[in-house]
């Protein structure tokens, strides 16, 4: 029985944890926090019963989990986007302690789309990247962290570009430039979430899109990514180690 600590329970997505993990008898939320009345303090809690700490909150709430995590020793899934340098840095020290598995989207069929984008990307180095992401209306930053990720995936494979970020386009701004990838972040409705990268050619273009149809596969992910983490070596993990492992 894996026995976990949710910390962000009362937003949409530790909603659906607290759902999805009641399906499953492997699975114990032994405690449930948020800043919202009725949910526990993380300060408060201490880690005897605790084999693995899920964050899904806000950049507040991740600050305090994974200084829970590292006092408590206690691995982490950190699915909170809007992160600052600072927070990763964060990360990055507390990955020396615990096993930390950081996540821009824990969707499955996300990170399938990721492995597609590297394939693609070794082929497209000529052409013009653009990358358009969809979410619901209360969504708070943008562009959305996979879309950042897919960004960042490309410009890793075509480093001899150097390509840069430009959020979106408005008045005279001249013609594209070669080395840039643009992000658009539309807000609209209860959209959960929608990707696309699209790369163009003269007189063609390819796009590979992902779209979410529920706050479920989000979910299912973090769950996989809490039974994978769980034993792991002190060390930095994504959700390329969960979808590839027993690969071979």
């Amino acid at each position: 029985m894996i026995k976990m600590l949710l910390s962000g329970a009362a937003g949409r997505m530790g909603k659906a944890i607290a759902e999805a993990a009641a399906n499953y008898p492997d699975i114990k939320i032994t405690h449930k926090v948020d800043v919202a009345q009725g949910f526990e303090n993380i300060e408060e809690i201490t880690g005897g019963d605790v084999d693995v700490a899920v964050d899904l909150s806000s950049r507040e709430g991740f600050k305090k989990a994974i200084l829970w995590a590292c006092e408590n020793k206690t691995p982490l899934v950190v699915g909170t986007t809007g992160l600052t340098e600072e927070d990763h840095a964060a990360i990055d020290t507390a990955a020396k302690e615990i096993p930390v598995l950081q996540a821009s989207n824990l969707s499955r069929g996300v990170n399938i789309m990721f492995e597609i984008l590297r394939a693609a990307a070794e082929f497209t180095h000529d052409a013009d990247i653009e990358i358009v992401e969809m979410h619901h209306n209360k969504k708070k930053d943008a562009p959305s962290g996979t879309a950042l990720e897919m960004g960042k995936i490309i410009s890793e494979i075509q480093s001899e570009r150097g390509l840069s970020g430009r959020d979106g386009r408005s008045g005279m701004v001249g013609a594209r430039k070669s080395n840039e990838i643009g992000y658009h972040a539309i807000r609209c409705g209860d959209v959960v979430g929608e990707h696309t990268a699209i790369f163009g050619f003269a007189g063609e273009r390819i796009e590979i899109s992902h779209k979410s149809g529920s706050r479920s596969v989000l979910a299912e992910g973090a769950l996989s990514a809490a039974r994978f983490i769980v034993g792991k070596t002190p060390g930095r993990y994504s959700m390329r180690d969960v979808v590839t492992a027993g690969k071979e």
